[in-house]
């Protein structure tokens, strides 16, 4: 089967497309999807439909059918997940010093492994997100005083998103990987993509866990990578929204795989905040598989998951010109 390979910059990350065959236009249509999507979405653009969402005061804005199902896909995953996952979390993070992208913050090396007690739980008081679509108006209304922050999902959503419209557009099958998010769809070669988990004690070392990935989504969260310092603490992404403080878990980091990037990206989230055990019995009741890997080194295969070994490596060219 012949690939062709693409990287670029996008959504604060590095953006790595894979699709069968050998179009030029389909890897036009990959950056142009993702450049779109992170135009609409980002909260570091200030003409994004995100931030004039945030700045409208819970007033309703006329938004994209994109923007319309990413504010449905977060309300989707904050029932789904119990308020675990949390996308009105703008104020909290920014006051923990993530007021630029991450590639522009000072970062902190992987911590090393030591165990730790789970502080994040369930029962946060919520009723409601404060957000809706009105989807005959095209419009979202946000809620005053509390900002969206799209990362959440964002990134797992438009790899479903650009997925679709390589396939749509002719290919077999495409491989899009954001930051780590990863989505597949159509054919793949050699019956599946090879993913490689990295260890989150020693990134780039030798891989925690291999997988097979034939359509659906692959996510990795952990506390271990977008790690800064504000003042004198320690910051991760990852929060709880019971404190709006970095979630202290059991876990270092999580991988799910699901049907859609989106729900991958949720499960996985909310599975680090519950921690491990919660965890190891929620992601198969969700229909999700993976592998979690605890703050004490130790790693636990959620049911389904499954190992392979000694992969053949796929070489994928890059597109010409």
């Amino acid at each position: 089967m012949q690939l062709t390979a693409l990287s670029f910059d996008a959504m604060g990350t590095n953006a790595h497309v894979i699709y069968c065959g050998d179009d030029p236009q389909h890897a036009a249509l990959a950056m142009e999807r993702v450049q779109q999507l992170e135009q609409l979405w980002s909260r570091f653009i200030e003409s994004s439909e995100i931030s004039q969402i945030n700045r409208a005061g819970g007033e309703a804005v006329a938004a994209s059918p994109e923007t319309l199902v990413l504010i449905e896909r977060a309300i989707e995953a904050w029932e789904m997940t119990g308020g675990l996952f949390d996308p009105m979390v703008l104020e909290q993070i920014l006051a923990l010093g993530y007021d630029k992208t991450f590639k522009e913050l000072a970062t902190l090396p992987p911590l090393a492994p030591s165990a730790e007690e789970v502080t994040a739980g369930a029962n946060l008081g919520r009723d409601s997100l404060g957000i809706s679509v009105d989807r005959e108006a095209g419009t979202v209304t946000g809620s005053a005083g509390r900002g969206i922050d799209s990362g959440g999902i964002g990134k797992g959503l438009a790899a479903d998103m650009v997925v679709d419209s390589l396939i749509e557009a002719g290919s077999p099958g495409a491989l899009v990987n954001l930051g780590g998010d990863l989505r597949s769809g159509g054919a793949a070669p050699d019956g599946g993509w090879r993913v490689a988990v990295d260890n989150p004690f020693d990134p780039g070392g030798q891989p925690a866990a291999r997988f097979l990935l034939s359509g659906g989504a692959l996510v990795t969260s952990s506390s271990q990578g977008r790690r800064w310092r504000a003042g004198d603490e320690d910051n991760h992404h990852l929060l709880n929204p019971a404190s709006g403080r970095p979630a202290v878990s059991d876990i270092a980091s999580v991988t799910v795989i699901a049907d859609e990037g989106w729900r991958a990206e949720a499960l996985a989230k909310a599975a680090f905040l519950s921690g491990r055990e919660e965890a190891l019995e929620m992601l198969p009741k969700a229909e999700a598989t993976g592998v979690i890997i605890g703050r004490d080194g130790r790693l636990d295969w959620v049911a389904g998951s499954r190992q392979y070994r000694a992969p053949e490596r796929v070489v994928a060219r890059r597109p010409a010109g």
